[in-house]
């Protein structure tokens, strides 16, 4: 993801079916003694990402929307 996202500089807008949502790191919880999992999709300095929920009880959003940050 990071390769198309650094390598499509002439889109302004991305749209990314199935997104893949990787095991990023953990942080500290006060009910897991090994912390609490942060999953998530890649990120990128120059672009923002929009999601919406899927409908059905799948817990990730079947697309992600990456929108290039323009810089005035």
């Amino acid at each position: 993801m990071d390769s198309i996202l650094e390598t499509n500089k002439d889109f302004n807008i991305l749209f990314i079916q199935k997104p893949p949502w990787l095991f990023i790191h953990t942080i500290l919880s006060f009910s897991n003694e090994d912390g609490n999992s942060i999953v998530g999709t890649s990120n990128h300095p120059n672009w923002t990402t929009f999601t919406r929920p899927s409908n059905d009880n799948d817990k990730h959003p079947w697309v992600i929307s990456y929108i290039k940050k323009r810089h005035f």
